[in-house]
């Protein structure tokens, strides 16, 4: 995490974050088994990648962010964590959120992270600046749910795997966007979609 630029104190709360999920693992399937003795590299980096991709420089307020189907909570907990952004998270599985709310309570984020145990068809008509996801649906299905809520300027960035290209196609077929698709710095296979001006096709 020394990449990131991390402090001292966020390092502690990684810590009590990878702790927990340890031991909520235990109990409930909340990431593969294979990748709980690489937390760090396998899911805190990998989230934490996403931010030297979020042009935050001269907003003109704190962004906020959009996390679908949230999981153990990457990467929109770790943004949370990172930025102190208003973060939301969206998990249809109640066991998930009911973790979430725990690792939300556990580093002091109450202010600013909202999990919502719904399907994000159900949020309403909230607007947010970054959209989010990984390891979740293919990339139309996430332009289908999340187009809805996207900000004018919305920056999405999705973590995808080896597939990507043939989702694109798909997504092609449905929505125009403009996009970009950068190496993973935590996966060889990976790729980071960063999209933007998504509009479904008339």
């Amino acid at each position: 995490m020394a990449t990131f630029n991390v402090s001292r104190e966020t390092l502690a709360k990684l810590d009590l974050y990878a702790a927990l999920l340890e031991e909520w693992q235990a109990k409930f399937n909340l990431v593969g088994p294979a990748t709980l003795p690489h937390i760090w590299s396998r899911h805190f980096a990998d989230s934490a990648q996403l931010l030297r991709l979020a042009a935050r420089e001269g907003a003109a307020h704190r962004p906020t962010w959009l996390d679908i189907g949230s999981g153990a909570g990457f990467p929109g907990m770790v943004i949370a964590l990172m930025t102190g952004d208003s973060v939301t998270l969206v998990d249809s599985i109640r066991k998930k959120t009911v973790f979430l709310e725990a690792v939300r309570d556990a580093l002091g984020l109450g202010q600013n992270v909202n999990v919502l145990n719904q399907r994000v068809e159900s949020l309403g008509s909230v607007k947010f600046d970054y959209i989010t996801a990984r390891a979740c649906a293919p990339l139309a299905k996430l332009f289908d749910w999340g187009e809805p809520y996207a900000a004018k300027s919305c920056t999405w960035l999705l973590l995808k795997g080896s597939a990507v290209e043939d989702e694109m196609g798909d997504a092609r077929r449905r929505f125009v966007f403009e996009h970009e698709l950068i190496p993973s710095l935590t996966d060889p296979r990976g790729r980071i979609v960063r999209a933007g001006n998504v509009r479904r096709r008339r």
